[in-house]
């Protein structure tokens, strides 16, 4: 089948977290990375993160608060490096700033520069190696239980031998008329988002063309059985009485549970088949007890099929859905 990665090489079909966002006092994150000699750093410019800049600027773009003016105040944003490597999650993204972030200060009595969002992206990346030392680190603040969750990105991967064109997009509007607003969505390039989705938890959808992402801007060598690789990506916002909660209280709880039943719901509408849950529960069974990645054989690369593998034959298992 000619060189390159393919579907029978990497965990395919499956639920995961791509994205996590945590409210985090600024202190004390500073104090975190600090003692493990991370240092914070400002130019984003030649790093994985710089495109994701323009994710955060849309966000505050549509804010719908009208007391935040779009030009009287300016995000800024930084990173440190928790692992070597060069994709996104190596990285942690700190962004202060925001309407969200005033949001909570003001909730909680506190000046507005008092808290920052933490970014962890780059989760779930069949075709990228993702250092445990990087999901270790990524563990400790997950389970502080100071550190509020913000939002989630879930994802997952099918195989569509369709073009995200107009006639795709109403398709996906057909088959969602239920659940979304029939004017939220718009294509960009060779994605499809939807904006407004009917449900307290969802906050949003996209549908894009992992294929070309990852092989011509990406330059991965990639097999002909992946061509018409998707991916299906909703961002879940917990209502604000659940944003009192860290990330090992939140998905754990009935919110969460819902979400995923949402999630399923969405794909089964789309007709998207065979998703499973083994990555989702072995990542998070990662992120709440380390002990999960200590083998000495999936030390070598977290998310490979082998580990995963290993992961569905132990009894040790923290977390299920």
């Amino acid at each position: 089948m000619g060189e390159g990665l393919g579907v029978e090489d990497i965990i395919f079909n499956n639920k995961g977290i791509d994205t996590i966002s945590q409210i985090a006092s600024y202190k004390t994150i500073t104090n975190i990375l600090s003692r493990n000699n991370f240092a914070i750093c400002e130019d984003l410019s030649h790093t994985p993160v710089y495109p994701y800049i323009s994710q955060i600027y849309d966000k505050i773009i549509y804010d719908t608060k009208l007391r935040y003016k779009q030009n009287s105040f300016k995000p800024v944003i930084k990173y440190t490096k928790i692992s070597k490597g060069a994709g996104l999650s190596n990285y942690l993204i700190i962004i202060q700033n925001i309407p969200a972030l005033f949001d909570y200060a003001t909730l909680n009595k506190k000046s507005k520069d008092f808290y920052c969002m933490i970014v962890y992206t780059g989760l779930h990346q069949p075709t990228k190696k993702i250092s445990n030392e990087s999901i270790k680190f990524i563990s400790q603040t997950l389970k502080r239980k100071s550190f509020k969750i913000h939002s989630i990105d879930l994802s997952s991967d099918f195989i569509a031998k369709k073009t995200i064109n107009s006639k795709y997009k109403d398709e996906v509007k057909e088959s969602l008329k239920r659940r979304t607003d029939d004017k939220s969505f718009l294509i960009v390039g060779n994605s499809l988002y939807c904006n407004s989705i009917k449900s307290q938890t969802v906050k949003k959808l996209i549908i894009y063309d992992k294929y070309i992402k990852q092989k011509i801007y990406q330059k991965q060598v990639l097999k002909e059985n992946l061509c018409g690789w998707k991916r299906l990506e909703i961002e879940l916002q917990p209502q604000q009485h659940i944003k009192k909660m860290n990330f090992a209280s939140y998905i754990k709880s009935n919110e969460f549970k819902r979400a995923l039943s949402i999630y399923d719901l969405i794909k089964d509408k789309l007709n998207i088949n065979d998703i499973s849950n083994d990555f989702l529960n072995y990542q998070i069974s990662s992120f709440l007890d380390n002990r999960i990645i200590n083998n000495k054989k999936s030390k070598k690369q977290y998310n490979s099929k082998e580990s995963l593998t290993r992961f569905k034959m132990s009894d040790f298992k923290p977390y299920t859905v």
